[in-house]
Formats: structure tokens, sequence, C-alpha cells
């Protein structure tokens, strides 16, 4: 009975020495791996008086003895993770990261860890190169997004399938963006067209068939769409100015055409340019009423400062065939007013 109680207290010191942590040796590394190709000099890595405790100052070169460079995280692991009792560490070498690394991703992203990962940790890297081979290239704000806020299924280790298209992931967005309204005017799809990936503000629509220049450039789209939505609206000038047509001095009274760009700019409404069918220079640059009276710009007269009689005018005149005395027979013997 002894010698089965001695053999009993034996196997529970093993099993209990095995699961006692040591050096960071636990029962889930396995047995320590087999010494027999060791130097038998067992101080060269071991402390004389515990077989648990590695030498203060014990360096091991692995690639001059093993030939494979232990680099990156790899340099900090505990020996037993890759040299226990699973089996020969060769046949887990050549399987490559898998070997060793559970594969999350469950083989959808194929067997090269290396495209993402690197041996410092297992926080992915290269993400935004890597992202450019795909038909969603990250740019702007994208850049420091989360892969989980797109990828939802990314805590599985699945991340096919994103969506590509704004307004699956910008819903709130889109509901937000009232002024103008986008909902009610039907952009809802195609983002892109106004907006870019660095930010929602100073979204640049493309205006061409009204382009926006000068003053136009720098107004918000209700300034012009008044009602709130983006549907075609009259391109007249005086359908956004009349107020500034009334305010111009003479343009009522006058009956100014309402065609404003005739004459001026999207850049001011001073400074009008009027082609003039008459040179208005020297004597002539006049305010518009000495000219036109009455508050009609169809007419005008010349004798106001060019006082001419009738019966001497009809004299000097007696010989040109068709005369008539007109300010408009003027304008057309005398185009420079000279």
């Amino acid at each position: 009975m002894v010698p089965l109680l001695l053999l009993g207290c034996v196997l529970v010191a093993t099993c209990r020495s095995v699961d006692t942590p040591r050096n960071g040796w636990t029962s889930r590394w396995g047995p320590l791996v087999p010494h027999k190709t060791f130097p038998a000099d067992c101080g060269l890595c071991h402390l004389p008086d515990r077989w648990d405790a590695l030498r203060q100052g014990f360096t091991f070169d692995h690639l001059k003895e093993t030939g494979v460079p232990l680099e990156g995280a790899h340099v900090r692991a505990a020996c037993l993770r890759c040299h226990n009792d699973i089996g020969p560490v060769e046949e887990f070498v050549a399987r490559g990261c898998g070997g060793c690394h559970e594969d999350v991703h469950q083989g959808r992203l194929g067997n090269t860890c290396t495209r993402c990962h690197d041996q410092e940790g297992w926080r992915a890297g290269g993400l935004v190169a890597e992202h450019a081979r795909t038909n969603f290239p990250l740019a702007g704000a994208h850049v420091a997004v989360a892969c989980e806020l797109c990828h939802l299924r990314a805590p599985t280790g699945d991340y096919r399938g994103a969506p590509t298209r704004c307004e699956f992931c910008h819903k709130d967005d889109l509901q937000r963006a009232t002024s103008p309204d986008h909902v009610a005017s039907g952009w809802v799809r195609s983002c892109e067209r106004c907006h870019f990936p660095t930010g929602w503000s100073g979204a640049n629509f493309t205006h061409a068939f009204f382009p926006l220049t000068g003053g136009h450039a720098g107004l918000t789209c209700i300034r012009c769409h008044t009602s709130g939505t983006l549907g075609p609206i009259s391109r007249a000038c005086d359908s956004c100015h009349q107020d500034d047509y009334n305010r111009a001095p003479n343009h009522v009274s006058s009956s100014y055409p309402r065609t404003c760009q005739n004459c001026h700019t999207t850049f001011t409404w001073t400074g009008a340019t009027l082609n003039h069918v008459f040179p208005i220079r020297g004597d002539h640059n006049v305010d518009c009423t000495v000219c036109h009276q009455g508050g009609n710009t169809s007419t005008f007269t010349c004798l106001v400062c060019h006082e001419h009689s009738r019966s001497q005018t009809d004299g000097d005149h007696d010989e040109v065939a068709g005369y008539v005395y007109t300010s408009s027979a003027c304008l057309q013997c005398h185009p420079t007013g000279n």
C-alpha cells in the first residue's frame, strides 16, 4: 500500500507542478519541449538551482541557430508558444501565419495576411492602398473612419459586400439637408455630383445651364430657389432683381428692356456698359434723359443741343435726296455726331 500511495502523491505533484505558472509557462503551453539535442551544460540557459528560470542575460540567436529570423512581436513571444508538444514546429511554419494564428476572416480574404498585417501586431495597416484596389477608394474623411462603420460584419471577420452608395451610410445627413430640401427635390442619390469626401459643406454643383459667375458664385441655392426645392426657375434677371430694376435711375420711367445682361455684368450693377448705336464720348457723354426725353429710350432728339432752325436746315439740305427734318434722319447721315 505504501508504494501505491507514494506513486499517487508523485502523480498529483507532477500534475500540480505543470499547472502552476512558472516563468510564464502554464499547462496551456504543454510539457516542456524535449532537450535531447540541447547542450549538456544546463547552466548555459538555466539558473543552477532553478530549472524554471533562465539565467540573467540569457540570449539566443534564433537566426544563427535555426535559420529563421524573429521580428516584431515574435521577438517577445515565449519559446513555448511555438516550441511545444503540439507537433513539429516546421509543419506550422510551412502553413505561414495560419499555422499559429486563427484566420478570423475564414479564408474570405485569402491566405496572404501580410497584405494588411505586419509582425508588430494584428492591427491592420496599409488599408488605404489596399482599398484603392476595390471599386471604392478611400479619400478625404473616409480615410479616418473605422472599418466597422461601413463593414457591418467586420466583427465576424467578413469585410465583403459593404455598400458604396452614399445614402446607405449617410441617411441622417440626407434628412438634415433641408436648405435646400434634398428629399423634396429628389436629390437622394449620386451625392458625389455636388459633394466631396472631405466633408458635406462646400458643395460644388456644375451649374452649366446658368453659369454662376461674379456675384452669383457666392450665393446659397435658396437665394434663387426660394421654394426650398431645386426645381427649374426663370433665368430672367428681373425674376430675382426686380427691386434693383425699380431702384435704377430712369429705368422704369424710360421703359428700359429687361435684358439686363445687355448693359450689366454679373459682377456688379454699377459701371454698366451700353452698346449704344451712337458713340457716347466727348460732349455726348451726358445723362440718358438729355437725348431720350419723355421717359422713352426708343426715341431721341438731337435738336435739344444742336439748335438748327428748320428753314436754314432745309435750305442746306435741298440737294440731299430723302432728306427730312427729324433726329433719326440726322443720325443716319451723321452717325458719329459730326
